[in-house]
């Protein structure tokens, strides 16, 4: 699918729908929408393929890493360790701005993990993939948390918290790759025609 640049206000009417705490966020509309990503592969730092632990083509996951059957629960564990053995992060406390450390945070409902955030590289706020719709800016964790029943269809709480050294993300090439993208979006928001107030 190609590319689709929403304005703020559709973006807005359907996002308020899906994750209702937004409707009470100061957030905005960093990206198009893109079907090619979700918010596992843009945690990764990755924009060209939908990451989930499930065997089946349609979906990414790291070789060697455990793989469950299409639409089975899969727990935030499974998340941690590709996290934590390809990309270098470690679980932390706290999501408070570190300097020199990049952060994650992995949302779970009550039967399986749901959504992950990335922090904005200086600390202003996270970064998340609404599915396979825009990449947003929200200044909290909260802003995207919802309710735990795996019915609600939200992305519950936040599960875990993990980090790792800028230096880590730069031998693994990943600061690069979240550069480029931020650098592609910016392009898009300076020079194609869409309405982003």
């Amino acid at each position: 699918m190609a590319l689709v640049f929403r304005s703020a206000s559709e973006a807005r009417d359907q996002l308020h729908q899906e994750v209702p705490s937004l409707a009470l966020a100061n957030w905005r509309v960093k990206s198009p929408l893109d079907t090619n990503y979700q918010c596992i592969a843009w945690a990764a730092c990755r924009t060209d393929r939908v990451w989930w632990p499930w065997d089946d083509p349609r979906f990414y996951w790291p070789p060697g890493f455990a793989k469950f059957p299409l639409y089975a629960p899969v727990p935030v564990d499974s998340f941690v360790e590709v996290f934590e053995k390809k990309f270098g992060y470690r679980l932390c406390g706290s999501p408070s701005f570190e300097f020199g450390y990049q952060k994650v945070a992995i949302y779970e409902n009550a039967r399986e993990a749901t959504h992950m955030a990335r922090q904005h590289f200086l600390g202003w706020g996270w970064l998340s993939k609404l599915g396979q719709e825009e990449d947003i800016f929200h200044p909290q964790l909260t802003d995207v948390a919802g309710d735990v029943a795996s019915t609600a269809g939200q992305y519950g709480q936040v599960a875990r918290i993990m980090r790792r050294s800028w230096w880590a993300a730069l031998i693994r090439l990943c600061l690069f790759r979240c550069w480029w993208a931020a650098l592609k979006f910016w392009f898009y928001r300076r020079v194609i025609p869409w309405d982003l107030t």
